[in-house]
């Protein structure tokens, strides 16, 4: 053979280098047909030993016809003939006019649900079924963050309630509107927990809608088939089903003799893609010995590509099970090499412009070596550098990886950042800070000054993460490390430390020490806060907020009035850094006036505040602007307002695994309910942010706890009980010196004595 030919597996043709596809193959999907797919038109093998499941697949297509939607997952082993099922469903379908898209679960592999994210884009323009809205772009949008993991981090509603809108419009937009659609979801194994959850709402709302979910699957999926869908196994092909799949392959009749027919039945045992394989390695080498094994007819046929080829394969083999086409294009220094390897049988095209393996490279034939695979991971990187910005973005798990195996960590980290940010934009501090502890350990194999550098950010961003967790004490030891680092070798610009400072101060005030953010103010006008103007308006209102906690209203308020006079003076920019600004305001201003005895004025500064949070994406100023309007609706006596914002923070912490905000919520719950005269509530709201506080271990939390479920038990007449939690609530506040706490515990001590 020519070293630039090639075999199609699929028919046996030869053909010679430079083409596109095997000429036997289709022109490909005509542009105005109703399918979107996304791999190009390939020669079929002869469809052998499934006649029966396509029969069943045809019955069910024209139960969806009916308006009777159904999902079926079709299992089995890799090469056991799924996907050529479903290209013969496919063909017969689209001509009987259903729409069809298909996707892979291999596209985009790490991103959230990416194979949804790449039939997103061909819903914007669709009619919505009967009775439900159009999918507009604003909405399309808003499904594209929600799919990458970058929800908005301070939306003003439920999140349960977001959650379900999101998944509403991406279901209204994956149903048929014209026509019955067929849905095809390739390579489903590789599928991750959002898709698995979009796919088990789709298959809900499948009963009357015509629409035929088609999933294919390999037995080692992580996730089971829905309940409600039917599973057909494609398994190996009987004796018979093996020899009439031959004698269909076969492109001569009598090309084998007796023995070497055998001898390819025998080593593919059912298999039908070790069959292909053999029977092209013996039309490729008629003179050779069929091998026994269809693992051996794979190592044979790899040993015998064109040198050009085979180093396309030595270099593809170190990236993962999915892999953007312009990678490999990079690799292999053009797309000759890739149309011989498709239709060759190694590589087989998946959703969004990616190549996944067919068959993986036999081992033991053309492996790299230990000392060859850093420098291999290194031209997989480069490659992934190359592609353009979002593509990049996207691939930013795989380019961690090629990166850390080419030993090369300072590369790794910017793409490590980039990974936690993911996280925390997906709220999941929890993974977040585990990348950041693992860049961490990268950034000590540095060069000092690079390593110092890199250890203040990281340890800045932890502190991030930690506060978004509800974290305060962690959040102030990280930011308290980063500012320490700011004190040793390269001094960080001024804007730097000013932002160090102002977070660490944020976090002390959550603490309740609010002397020290007096302090710490008074130490930024000193030495930083004069180049970060926006800054020292946002100290201004944390010193405002600690002012006011301490009992000075009327000095917080002045010093409220002074920072909005100053936020007038600074440069004006509509972004998140002044919306995080205006949002602090409002928060001082509406602590000031819920100290003075106005809660329905507090209330319109704390509505001021989720407006500004949203802005911002500041998902922790939210939930406390959520959890201080509940605070002001309660003592406002409007009991349905205050519960209903009680129970958006409760939801939003709990997204965020925040147990401090949790446990506040509940105790304005359990104080609410107490206010209204329904003390079985109370003490129920009560309990459970009392067992939140215990698990953080924090004493003074659990004073105000035990206090409220104190005077819950009093009102039920639980006097005993009462008792003992008040005296309880007394020694932890004092234990930790909590005076305000230690007060209120000794005066319903007292009313309970005066009771008995």
């Amino acid at each position: 053979m020519n070293p630039a030919s090639g075999s199609c597996v699929a028919c046996g043709a030869r053909f010679l280098g430079g083409v596109l596809a095997c000429p036997r193959s289709a022109a490909g999907v005509p542009r105005d047909a109703p399918v979107r797919r996304w791999a190009p038109g390939l020669c079929h093998p002869p469809l052998v030993g499934r006649v029966a499941v396509l029969k069943r697949l045809v019955g069910l297509a024209e139960d969806v016809r009916r308006g009777l939607g159904r999902a079926v997952w079709l299992m089995g082993e890799a090469g056991m003939g799924k996907t050529r099922v479903k290209d013969a469903f496919v063909e017969r379908l689209a001509s009987e006019g259903f729409e069809v898209w298909e996707g892979s679960g291999l596209a985009l592999p790490g991103a959230p649900a990416g194979i949804f994210r790449e039939l997103l884009d061909a819903t914007r323009a669709l009619s919505p079924p009967s009775g439900t809205g159009r999918v507009s772009s604003a909405d399309a949008e808003r499904i594209q963050r929600f799919l990458e993991g970058r929800e908005r981090q301070g939306i003003p509603a439920s999140l349960a309630s977001e959650r379900t809108a999101l998944f509403d419009s991406l279901c209204h937009a994956l149903m048929p509107h014209r026509r019955p659609r067929l849905l095809v979801l390739e390579d489903w194994q590789h599928g991750d927990a959002l898709s698995h959850a979009l796919v088990e709402e789709l298959v809900s709302r499948l009963s009357h809608t015509p629409l035929l979910l088609l999933a294919l699957q390999r037995p080692s999926g992580t996730a089971p088939a829905p309940l409600s869908a039917e599973v057909l196994t494609v398994g190996r092909l009987g004796p018979a089903e093996s020899a009439a799949l031959l004698e269909g392959r076969l492109r001569h009749r009598g090309a084998l003799t007796p023995a070497a027919r055998e001898a390819v039945l025998r080593g593919s045992a059912g298999h039908p893609l070790h069959l292909l394989h053999a029977v092209t390695l013996h039309e490729e080498q008629p003179e050779r010995e069929a091998p026994v094994m269809g693992e051996a007819a794979l190592a044979a046929r790899q040993a015998l590509l064109p040198p050009v080829q085979r180093d396309v394969l030595r270099a593809a083999s170190v990236l993962g099970p999915s892999f953007p086409r312009a990678v490999l294009v990079a690799l292999a220094g053009g797309v000759g090499p890739l149309a011989l390897l498709e239709t060759g049988g190694w590589l087989r095209s998946v959703a969004g412009g990616r190549y996944t393996w067919a068959v993986e490279p036999a081992p033991g034939v053309d492996e790299l070596s230990e000392e060859e695979l850093p420098a291999a991971h290194r031209r997989a990187a480069e490659a992934y550098e190359a592609l353009p910005e979002p593509l990049r973005q996207r691939a930013c798990m795989e380019l961690t990886r090629q990166w850390l195996s080419a030993e090369e960590s300072s590369r790794a980290l910017p793409c490590l950042v980039s990974l936690a940010g993911w996280h925390l934009a997906a709220l999941e501090p929890g993974p977040a800070m585990a990348v950041y502890r693992f860049a961490l350990g990268l950034a000590d194999a540095l060069k000092p000054d690079a390593a110092r550098e890199w250890r203040r950010r990281l340890w800045e961003y932890m502190g991030d993460a930690h506060r978004l967790a509800g974290e305060p004490v962690e959040a102030e030891a990280a930011w308290h490390t980063a500012r320490k680092l700011d004190d040793e070798g390269l001094a960080s610009p001024a804007g730097d430390r000013a932002r160090r400072l102002f977070k660490r101060a944020s976090v002390v005030l959550s603490l309740g020490r609010y002397e020290e953010v007096l302090g710490l103010d008074r130490e930024g006008r000193r030495d930083c806060l004069s180049a970060a103007p926006l800054l020292s308006v946002s100290l201004d209102a944390l010193s405002a907020l600690a002012l006011s906690a301490l009992g000075r209203f009327e000095d917080a308020r002045a010093r409220v009035v002074l920072a909005r006079e100053q936020l007038l003076q600074a440069a004006q920019e509509d972004g998140p850094a002044r919306a995080g600004v205006e949002a602090l305001l409002h928060r001082a201003m509406g602590s000031v006036q819920l100290g003075l005895g106005f809660p329905e004025a507090a209330a319109s500064e704390y509505v001021q505040v989720l407006r500004w949070s949203e802005r911002s994406g500041d998902t922790w100023e939210h939930s406390t602007a959520l959890l201080n309007l509940g605070d002001a609706y309660s003592r406002a006596g409007d009991r349905e307002r205050a519960a209903h914002f009680f129970q958006l923070s409760l939801e939003l912490d709990s997204r965020t695994g925040d147990r401090r905000g949790m446990a506040y919520t509940h105790h304005g719950l359990a104080l609410l309910h107490t206010r209204a005269g329904a003390p079985e509530l109370a003490k129920e709201d009560a309990l459970r942010g009392l067992q939140l506080a215990s698990m953080l271990e924090d004493r003074r939390l659990q004073s105000l706890l035990r206090c409220v479920l104190g005077r819950a038990q009093l009102q039920l007449g639980e006097w005993e009980e009462a008792g003992r939690q008040l005296q309880l609530a007394a020694r932890d506040a004092s234990a930790v010196g909590a005076r305000l706490e230690l007060l209120q515990a000794e005066a319903c001590l007292r009313v309970l004595e005066a009771r008995r």
